[in-house]
């Protein structure tokens, strides 16, 4: 048996730069914990458990008592065989051994990374739009599925005529439309696209319908031109590898730090070529950093990242936990 890693946990909670609302609901704290391993050598490295249930993780409660069984120490071996039902867990205990074999191949040709801007939701991101002198990335992301579709395309036209020239903008409806309204939105968004007078470029919808339609979204991607993306219904390794079986046309939005061991999902990226897109669950700079490592290797070439840029001081959110 391999030697034990020493653990040490840290819960954390900050609060979210702008309260996030989406057809799951408003969220206006982000809440994990950071874990660190200690190798036989006295080597240390992290990782970070940053739970997003509504994604079929586990639960903050249910991630705090897998650490405090763990009685400050944990085996190669266990963290190899940590059950699926903690895919949160495998991240950050799976990245934090990953960073002690420096396994970057330095052969490999990394792309260089754009960052995607998180617009507030509804009529907000008018308001802001008015009073933001500049934006801070060419790519920015909207949602949508909150109020009616009427009110939400009106919005949407103001926007286009707000977003400075050669914006891409990116729509996520997190599963909160009907097919009705999907296809309202997917054939605006067509028409946006074909329309010569319009400087903004339109990416694509991400996941329009609930999980449980899925044959309604390979309908709607082979009906409109409008890219459709998945992210609910690729949120763990299991999942990706069916939609893939399945020869999803679109494209798949990976939150990497709610997917299991990174080290599974490298493995996996290697054998499935797919159209990639990496995107965050809002997490601090610890799982930030171990994400984006993917997507060097497996983003989408000339796509953003779905990140903000980088965060100012890294560790500010761990002080702030440290306090509360």
């Amino acid at each position: 048996m391999s030697a034990p890693y020493q653990v040490q946990f840290q819960p954390y909670q900050f609060p979210l730069t702008f309260p996030l609302v989406t057809a799951h609901g408003h969220w206006t704290h982000r809440q994990g914990i950071i874990i660190q391993l200690t190798n036989d050598q006295g080597q240390t490295s992290s990782g970070e458990i940053a739970p997003l249930p509504w994604f079929g993780t586990e639960t903050l409660a249910q991630a705090t008592e897998f650490c405090q069984q763990l009685n400050g120490w944990i085996t190669p071996e266990k963290i190899q065989d940590l059950g699926d039902y903690l895919p949160c867990c495998q991240f950050a205990f799976g990245s934090a051994e990953w960073g002690f074999a420096d396994q970057a191949d330095q052969t490999d040709k990394f792309q260089d990374l754009n960052y995607c801007q998180l617009l507030p939701t509804g009529k907000t991101a008018l308001d802001y739009l008015e009073k933001v002198p500049t934006l801070s990335c060419q790519t920015v992301k909207w949602k949508i599925g909150v109020q009616k579709v009427p009110t939400e395309q009106a919005w949407f036209l103001q926007l286009l005529a707000k977003l400075p020239p050669n914006t891409h903008l990116r729509l996520d409806a997190n599963g909160g439309l009907n097919l009705t309204e999907a296809k309202q939105w997917l054939a605006l968004l067509d028409r946006q696209r074909q329309d010569s007078q319009t400087t903004i470029h339109i990416e694509y919808l991400e996941h329009p319908l609930p999980l449980h339609q899925l044959s309604d979204l390979f309908s709607l991607a082979q009906t409109f031109q409008t890219q459709i993306a998945l992210d609910e219904s690729v949120a763990s390794v299991a999942q990706l590898q069916s939609l893939y079986d399945q020869q999803w046309p679109g494209i798949y939005i990976l939150k990497g730090a709610i997917m299991g061991d990174p080290r599974r999902l490298h493995h996996w990226l290697t054998t499935h070529p797919i159209k990639a897109i990496f995107s965050s669950v809002f997490e601090t700079a610890i799982a930030r950093q171990q994400v984006l490592k993917l997507a060097q290797r497996w983003n989408l070439p000339y796509y953003a990242v779905g990140f903000s840029p980088s965060i100012t001081n890294p560790l500010e959110p761990i002080k702030k936990a440290t306090k509360n």
